[in-house]
């Protein structure tokens, strides 16, 4: 059996934590589910190493491992979230005072990953992919398995969206709007 490191230039370890990068990236770091995500995408990416043949970098060949197990989950959810309801977990609070700025750059990235986490899958993996990863649109689309004006496509319409939910979060901050009810 070929090892990671022959294969990729990249020793076990360093592969796995390019796999819990990308997948960070794609599903957030907020998403409840990531570290299944990235179990699931170790797993695949390491049981399919043999057959990367080099076409493309490794971290564009990762990618893709991940945005295939993401869609792939994320489907399975939809479909069990109709016959179940998930239990929420409450997190303990940590009551240590935050600084200002830290508090602010945090609500921001919260605001961010929300209004990302609204959108659908297809428009917000070209969004994290080109404008948060920083990856060509040629890398998104050997990515995501799609030409590039498809990905050029998704990632003006993603951005669109993007912005009209930010601007949404902006102009009603507390979530307050569609519960109040004028009658």
């Amino acid at each position: 059996m070929t090892t990671v490191s022959t294969k990729t230039g990249l020793t076990d370890r360093q592969f796995y934590e390019a796999i819990h990068a990308r997948m960070r990236a794609l599903a957030g770091p907020g998403a409840p589910d990531l570290d299944d995500l990235i179990q699931i995408a170790a797993e695949q990416a390491f049981r399919s190493v043999e057959r990367f043949d080099g076409r493309c970098e490794i971290t564009t060949w990762v990618y893709a491992v991940c945005y295939r197990v993401l869609l792939s989950q994320r489907r399975w959810y939809r479909r069990w979230k109709l016959r179940f309801t998930p239990l929420v977990d409450d997190d303990a609070t940590d009551l240590e005072p935050i600084p200002p700025e830290l508090l602010e750059a945090r609500a921001r990235s919260r605001e961010l990953h929300r209004a990302l986490s609204r959108m659908s899958d297809k428009y917000r993996t070209v969004v994290v992919l080109h404008d948060l990863e920083e990856l060509k649109v040629s890398e998104v689309a050997t990515i995501v398995g799609a030409n590039e004006l498809t990905v050029r496509s998704r990632l003006r319409d993603g951005r669109k969206q993007l912005g009209k939910l930010l601007q949404a979060a902006a102009d009603d901050p507390f979530g307050t709007r569609h519960e109040l009810n004028p009658s």
